[in-house]
């Protein structure tokens, strides 16, 4: 398979002017090169990075004990510029009390906050997954309209040929004027077509500069190119059997569900709210008794010292916290039932990308790899034969249009494929760790036959 998908790339990579006269050279992305890009500097991962920082620090908060509380009070003590009262010694009481609520609290308060921080790694999680698969779909969007686009240069470039062939007959006397109008046309449309390509290509290449960082300028992306590469290179281990033809070479469909049930980030979110909910819910019924303290400490009456020691603690009869616990049972039901609708959502998901990605590769397997260089051998054969005499230009004609639909659609195929493989791995909870790009560092653009020089 690397044989055609690296014959996507094109002669699109240029140096770019900056304001001071330099240039730099912005060389064929892979896209290794985009996800890593995409996962290191996209603001959503960061903002998930911080959110994450902020749940640790709810956690913290919620391991700490209570405060002691430290009191000193002065009794029968004359209002200034009186006299002391005969009889009256004066009290001072010295006292620390120590809150107990804490006790039976914390522990609650803080398998809520466990479970609040799992539920932000996993939105982590989501919000890396979620930023890698729209990157791979800008990234993909480029290298489909970049292969049309040059598809649809190689149609013209045949056509200006021709052209040209087809006026020095009309000059022999050869051939009739009219052959020659009919060329002229085609050529016409087929300029329209790379027109139309090549404003697709901007737009996609619009839509895949986000990802890229800020740090590249609109002239950059203008000339960006990229390269299509294998599956593998993104998600290790993708579920496929050494030695099995393509399409046994996916897993079956439960042991993506098995994996999806674990690491979907989105079930891991709604699972640690479930533990959250529960967790607040036992945190309100310990509030039912709240404020419970022991006090310790001495008193001075006169020259007497004593000692000060109580418990102090509520007594629930009117509020109960009754409320509160209802609030947090029902919230904790509420999560209960939405665990089960994501994992009904991602069953289906999962269910939906297999089926995808089997389709996809079938189709490919039975187009080949081949479809491509035949149709572009059966247009050199008519302009040969064309050139002999030996045919019609409207066969020569009939033969390049063919050759533009068959690679549009071969790569669409192609890249469709590539996506839907990607996408299953995705979404049945694959592990994201984008490798290194190939050793090849050969970025030159490869021929129309899809080698390099």
């Amino acid at each position: 398979m690397r044989g055609p998908l690296a014959g996507v790339a094109l002669a699109l990579a240029a140096r770019v002017a900056h304001a001071q006269g330099a240039s730099t050279r912005v060389d064929s992305l892979r896209l290794t090169d985009v996800l890593a890009r995409a996962l290191t500097q996209h603001p959503l991962i960061e903002a998930a990075r911080a959110r994450v920082r902020g749940a640790e620090g709810t956690r913290l908060t919620a391991r700490s004990l209570a405060n002691p509380v430290f009191t000193w009070q002065l009794e029968n003590a004359p209002l200034p510029g009186g006299a002391s009262i005969p009889g009256l010694p004066r009290e001072s009481s010295t006292f620390a009390t120590l809150p107990l609520e804490g006790l039976f609290q914390r522990w609650p308060r803080v398998r809520a906050a466990d479970a609040g921080l799992r539920a932000v790694e996993a939105e982590l999680d989501f919000a890396r997954r979620s930023v890698a698969l729209d990157a791979a779909r800008a990234y993909y969007r480029v290298v489909l309209r970049q292969a049309v686009a040059q598809g649809a240069a190689d149609v013209q470039d045949g056509l200006a040929e021709l052209a040209t062939f087809t006026d020095a007959r009309v000059r022999e006397g050869v051939t009739s004027e009219g052959d020659l109008i009919r060329v002229r046309v085609e050529l016409d449309r087929s300029e329209a077509a790379l027109m139309l390509a090549e404003a697709e290509l901007a737009r996609s290449r619009g839509g895949l500069a986000p990802y890229l960082g800020a740090a590249l300028s609109p002239t950059d992306i203008s000339v960006v190119a990229v390269r299509m590469e294998d599956t593998d290179a993104v998600v290790p281990n993708v579920g496929r059997r050494e030695g099995a033809t393509p399409v046994a070479a996916l897993m079956a469909l439960d042991d993506y569900l098995a994996r999806a049930r674990t690491a979907r980030p989105e079930l891991r979110i709604a699972r640690a709210r479930v533990s959250a909910a529960r967790a607040e819910s036992g945190y309100q019924r310990a509030l039912t008794v709240r404020q419970v303290g022991v006090s310790f400490g001495s008193k001075r009456i006169g020259d007497q010292n004593t000692v000060i020691a109580g418990l102090s603690f509520p007594l629930p009869l009117f509020d109960q916290n009754r409320g509160e616990v209802r609030r947090a049972n029902a919230e904790a039901a509420a999560a209960e039932l939405e665990l089960a609708w994501r994992e009904r959502q991602v069953t289906a998901e999962v269910a939906a990308a297999h089926q995808a990605a089997r389709l996809m590769v079938e189709r490919r397997t039975h187009l080949g790899d081949s479809v491509v260089a035949r149709a572009e051998e059966a247009r050199r054969i008519a302009l040969a034969a064309y050139r002999e005499g030996a045919t019609s230009l409207l066969q020569v004609i009939d033969a390049s249009r063919t050759l533009a639909d068959l690679r549009s659609a071969y790569y669409q195929v192609l890249v469709a494929e590539r996506e839907s493989l990607l996408e299953l791995e995705l979404l049945s909870g694959a592990e994201l760790t984008p490798a290194p790009p190939p050793t090849d560092t050969d970025t030159r653009a490869p021929g129309r036959d899809g080698a390099r020089p």
